[in-house]
C-alpha cells in the first residue's frame, strides 16, 4: 500500500512541473546558406508570429490538440491548417507534417522548415 501512495506522489508531481503548452515560447530555424533565420512565437493566448531576421511576416491563432496544431493566419487567404507536430531532441526541436492545408505556399514553406527552441 506504502509502494502506490509514493507511486502516486511522484506522477503528480510530474505531472505537477510538465509544461501545459511544450508549443509556447520562441522557435528557429539555423541560418540559411543566405544567413537568414526564420522564426516563430507561440504565445499562452494562442496567437503566434511568424518572422525572418526579426521581421515580422505573419501572425495568427493555434489551438492544440495532443500532437496537432491547427492554425490559422493573415496570409492564405484565413485558410486553416492543420499539421501533426513532431518534437524532437528532447523537445527542443520541432517540425511539422501536414495533415490538411491547401495553402501551397504556406505547406510547401512549413513541410521543410526543423525549428529549434531559443532558450
Amino acid at each position: 500500500m506504502k509502494r502506490i501512495f509514493v507511486t502516486i506522489g511522484i506522477v503528480i508531481s510530474l505531472l505537477a512541473f510538465a509544461p501545459k503548452n511544450k508549443l509556447v515560447g520562441r522557435w528557429e530555424t539555423k541560418p540559411s546558406p543566405k544567413g537568414n533565420v526564420t522564426g516563430v512565437v507561440f504565445n499562452k493566448d494562442h496567437t503566434y508570429e511568424g518572422y525572418v531576421n526579426k521581421k515580422p511576416f505573419v501572425s495568427g491563432t493555434y489551438s492544440l490538440a495532443r500532437n496537432t496544431i491547427t492554425i490559422e493566419e493573415t496570409g492564405c487567404n484565413g485558410v486553416k491548417a492543420v499539421y501533426k507536430l513532431i518534437f524532437f531532441s528532447h523537445s527542443d526541436s520541432l517540425r511539422f507534417e501536414a495533415i490538411s492545408d491547401s495553402c501551397t505556399e504556406r505547406k510547401e514553406g512549413i513541410q521543410r522548415t526543423v525549428l529549434g527552441r531559443v532558450k
